[in-house]
């Protein structure tokens, strides 16, 4: 089988050109999307989103600079393509870390499809179903959290994940707010995005372990290792990192021979495709670690993200963002999510039914 054709849509879906006002994304505003179409000789097409950013008009042309390495290859050849394009894209290009992994996802549509076969019986179920839970935007004060948290609760999701706003004393508020909302029972994380100091990490990490939350995650930045290391072995939350890091599981192993990292995060949109993922969810089992996928943002890439999970072992949860009615953009069937759990669509590949009139209607450009 070989690739002929590989089209890529820029679709633009609520942000403006000035867009740096919006980039919190509130009041609805919603980040770019890309939609690449993978052709074959045999009639199958694969597809996948990527991410757009605040503009897919530019993200898109990063994954046009990968399109000449993948025409003409053998789709179903996964770990050959992996490793040719880490040659390739060394010497040539130096793709940012959300191009490829779409390529990738639309190489296991493929595969699946022609398989007959749902992508996470092609890879091996280990489960049929994840729990959901979900990751709040940026929200403005303590009182909006906890009522958003509420509603998350009476929704029948089983988590909740906080964005706090900043600065470190009004996140503390905030989470001590969301915890007093649903009780001490009820699933929460923490996700401060990056935005903290070593020592003012650690204070925070020891209230989080004082409210019962599930794990810290990024902290401080990934590429701080040092800090993260003094953080893991300080505190008793678990930290979680490593989603926005290069070099796929390579990388990853150095944050988790070095104790940097008590759960590791990836995913199939930034960290190199279903392909990456796997040898990150691998590797992090055999040192007996969670690792946790990072949320994809459309639904449609979703998809890929719950194929994986239902495929590995040693993963609880799939995030989705809140509200998850604003994320649904590009499929024509929503997601299947009952008593808080998600559950893969039964179709071949990724299983997805695509609306393509509302792809159409955002579509930007085509490249």
């Amino acid at each position: 089988m070989k690739i002929t054709e590989i089209e890529i849509r820029a679709c633009r879906l609520g942000l403006t050109d000035d867009a740096v006002d919006e980039a919190n994304l509130r009041g609805g505003a919603a980040p770019d999307v890309v939609v690449l179409s993978m052709k074959t000789d045999e009639g199958i097409t694969g597809v996948s989103f990527g991410s757009g950013g605040l503009d897919s008009r530019i993200t898109a042309r990063a994954f046009a600079q990968i399109r000449p390495f993948f025409l003409g290859r053998n789709p179903l050849a996964r770990e050959k393509n992996a490793l040719e394009f880490r040659w390739f894209d060394r010497r040539w290009n130096h793709s940012p870390i959300y191009a490829f992994g779409p390529f990738d996802v639309a190489t296991w549509d493929i595969a699946g499809i022609r398989a007959d076969l749902p992508i996470h019986e092609l890879i091996g179920t280990a489960a049929d179903r994840r729990a959901v839970y979900v990751s709040s935007m940026f929200l403005g004060t303590p009182d909006e959290y906890a009522a958003q948290a509420r509603e998350v609760r009476a929704r029948g999701f089983r988590g909740y994940k906080v964005h706090p706003p900043g600065p470190g004393p009004l996140d503390l508020e905030v989470y001590a707010a969301v915890r007093d909302a649903v009780g001490p029972d009820f699933a929460l994380m923490a996700d401060p995005v990056a935005t903290h100091t070593f020592e003012e990490a650690l204070r925070i990490g020891r209230f989080l372990e004082s409210l019962g939350y599930l794990w810290f995650e990024e902290p401080v930045y990934d590429y701080d290792f040092e800090s993260l290391k003094k953080l893991t072995h300080q505190l008793d939350i678990p930290i979680a990192g490593t989603e926005t890091i290069a070099g796929g599981s390579h990388l990853t192993a150095q944050y988790i021979s070095s104790g940097a990292v008590d759960i590791v995060r990836t995913d199939p949109s930034w960290r190199g495709g279903i392909t990456s993922a796997l040898k990150t969810a691998h590797l992090a089992e055999a040192f007996g670690m969670s690792c946790e996928l990072h949320t994809a943002i459309y639904h449609p890439l979703e998809l890929a993200n719950l194929h994986t999970a239902l495929a590995i072992s040693n993963t609880g949860w799939l995030e989705l963002l809140y509200p998850i009615e604003d994320f649904g953009f590009g499929l024509a069937e929503p997601l299947d999510i009952r008593d808080g759990y998600a559950f893969a669509p039964s179709g071949a590949g990724l299983g997805a039914v695509y609306d393509w009139d509302a792809i159409e209607n955002a579509t930007v450009e085509v490249l």
